[in-house]
């Protein structure tokens, strides 16, 4: 009778293991799938607060916080990510990515949304996505007023950005330069950087959280701003801007991501 005693205890001991249960699967599954009420970012992302710049003449207002890469996306973190480096010049981890698409880059935020969303660090309602121009140019300027985040002048750009006067004709590791007030590096200069909205001239109004028109008759291209190692640092102001196609890529023209509500 005893032997029988042990035997059920032990066949009941096999049958719970082998379903998880004593083994705490199931509350890690709980855990892992249980909504998170405030996202947890990935490292290096910097919390700008929501407030108003001035855009020409005019008022530019953003009512949401929002995080905003610390770097552009390096070549590295694509390739972990899409599996794929696009870069025109390859094997510099740590370099940033470019030659990819705005559709290329806008997929990579689509996946890191997933990831992050399945490791139980974003709630519902949060995505990873390209900055409005808006945003960009916000967390561009850092407070300023001035065309550069630095100053007024082109002088100390060499301190700030990778432009056409001190690249050698080549990208850089990101975040090499000093960074603006709220530690953002390279948002003058190293590679361009796309943007989410639609390509028209400047609303000559105030506006509060712009997006850009609509995709429709003429707004056949999307912005990208910031300036890069192609061009000099004339052109690479707090306010520049450049577009292209949705589906075209060039090797001066990479990303930064931004994290907020949809």
């Amino acid at each position: 009778m005893k032997c029988f005693v042990n035997f059920l205890i032990s066949a009941c001991l096999i049958a719970l293991l082998g379903s998880g249960v004593g083994c705490g699967n199931d509350a890690s599954k709980a855990a892992a799938s249980a909504s998170v009420s405030v996202p947890v970012p990935l490292t290096n992302m910097v919390r700008i607060t929501a407030g108003t710049f001035q855009r020409i003449r005019f008022p530019v207002t953003l009512t949401r916080d929002f995080w905003i890469g610390k770097y552009e996306v390096s070549q590295g973190e694509f390739q972990t990510v899409m599996g794929l480096n696009p870069s025109h010049f390859t094997g510099l981890s740590n370099h940033p990515v470019e030659k990819v698409s705005f559709v290329a880059a806008s997929n990579y935020c689509v996946k890191v949304t997933a990831q992050e969303r399945g490791q139980g660090h974003l709630p519902e309602g949060f995505e990873y996505r390209l900055p409005t121009e808006a945003e960009w140019e916000y967390a561009c300027r850092a407070g300023s007023t001035n065309r550069f985040y630095f100053g007024s002048t082109l002088d100390g750009g060499d301190a700030h950005a990778w432009t056409a006067e001190n690249c050698e004709a080549t990208t850089h590791p990101v975040g090499a330069k000093k960074p603006n007030d709220w530690g953002l590096h390279d948002m003058h200069g190293n590679v361009w950087e796309w943007c989410s909205d639609w390509f028209e001239p400047y609303p000559a109004k105030p506006l509060t959280d712009p997006t850009g028109p609509a995709t429709s008759g003429t707004n056949k291209y999307k912005v990208f701003k910031g300036g890069g190692w192609n061009q000099d640092l004339q052109y690479a102001g707090a306010s520049s801007r450049f577009m292209m196609s949705p589906s075209n890529g060039i090797h001066f023209v990479g990303f930064r991501i931004v994290l907020s509500t949809r």
